[in-house]
């Protein structure tokens, strides 16, 4: 990765600073940002565990004018390794607090057996999804990995949706925006006007939304609604957890709106051509780089990207889901055998 791509530490507005944090994924970095609260600063999500992060946060950090004892609370959009990475080493390292959604805790391990539970019941979803044996090496391959990067740091609160963060003065409050994670949050600054989004909406990547272990039943429609629900919030500046600070937060919802629309229809097109597994439909559609490029988790996210549609199409009528091993998926002609996706 270049690190000459990863921003400097730069103040946002009214004394909030982004900090970009990096970590090994093609975006090249997420944001941390650190925001003024009673008695010190809070931060809005952590970053991925390695040294290279932790000192760049410790810098950004010393940008702002605060140090390690000046972190009063942690507050996370969700718990994947890019925002909630660094979450052990700040709490051992300050006075703070760390806060998540209560539907952001099943996605944190108790311990080892949680973490081997995780692969095997990845392996079980590629299977249901018809995936070659050349996805069980790959997911063997990094299973070491997967397994390291699920946290067992155990938050401290729950935040819940319309709950006030704790040392804002009410000013800064939590919107649960299910989608990307089952417990995924949004902060809404209602006096910088400002709403820190995670991965609920970035500014050109479309968020990635998987139905697969861990998610909710039908994670897309979450999604859908939850870029409704942040349309409420008007004119604002978005802090995304990942590439840039931008406005125009409606139009950028009317752009994934219309991404999603065209997206269901690319994949009803699919099935209706006669592609029947998950694996069969991720292959026959248009990805951002070539599918045959991805390798390991990029190729997991996309199929569970496509799951996340196919479902969605069951569910409205579109297309007709027969469980087995692996699903299939069929044009919306009815015969015995097919599922109710909205019951399932």
């Amino acid at each position: 990765m270049d690190s000459a791509a990863v921003p400097e530490p730069a103040e946002v507005s009214g004394g909030v600073w982004s900090v970009a944090l990096p970590f090994p994924n093609p975006l090249g970095f997420a944001f941390s940002y650190v925001v003024p609260a009673a008695g010190g600063v809070l931060v809005v999500d952590a970053g991925w565990d390695s040294d290279e992060c932790w000192d760049a946060f410790q810098a950004g950090l010393a940008a702002a004018g605060a140090g390690l004892d000046d972190v009063v609370g942690v507050v996370v959009t969700h718990v994947h390794p890019d925002h909630y990475g660094l979450a052990e080493r700040i709490r051992a390292s300050s006075p703070a607090w760390i806060a998540v959604h209560p539907a952001e805790r099943p996605r944190i391990a108790e311990g080892e057996h949680d973490r081997v539970r995780a692969v095997e019941d990845m392996a079980g979803w590629l299977g249901q999804a018809g995936a070659p044996p050349s996805e069980f090496a790959e997911l063997e391959a990094d299973a070491a990995d997967i397994r390291s990067r699920i946290s067992m740091v155990v938050p401290d609160h729950d935040l819940v949706d319309g709950q006030a963060v704790p040392g804002t003065e009410d000013a800064l409050v939590a919107v649960h925006t299910p989608g990307h994670t089952p417990g995924h949050l949004c902060f809404h600054d209602r006096q910088r006007r400002l709403l820190f989004t995670g991965d609920h909406i970035l500014p050109r990547v479309t968020p990635n939304v998987s139905k697969r272990p861990q998610s909710d039943v039908d994670p897309l429609r979450d999604f859908l609604g939850s870029v409704r629900k942040v349309r409420d919030f008007g004119d604002v500046s978005v802090l995304p957890g990942h590439e840039w600070v931008f406005a125009d937060l409606d139009a950028r919802l009317d752009d994934l709106l219309v991404h999603h629309d065209e997206r269901l229809a690319e994949i009803e097109a699919a099935v209706c051509a006669g592609a029947g597994t998950v694996w069969e439909v991720t292959r026959a559609v248009t990805w951002a780089r070539p599918f045959d490029g991805l390798r390991g988790r990029a190729r997991r996210s996309a199929i569970g990207e496509t799951l996340s549609h196919l479902y969605r199409l069951a569910v409205a009528g579109r297309i007709r889901w027969v469980p087995g091993r692996p699903d299939r998926w069929l044009p919306a002609s009815g015969t015995a055998g097919e599922q109710r996706a909205d019951i399932a």
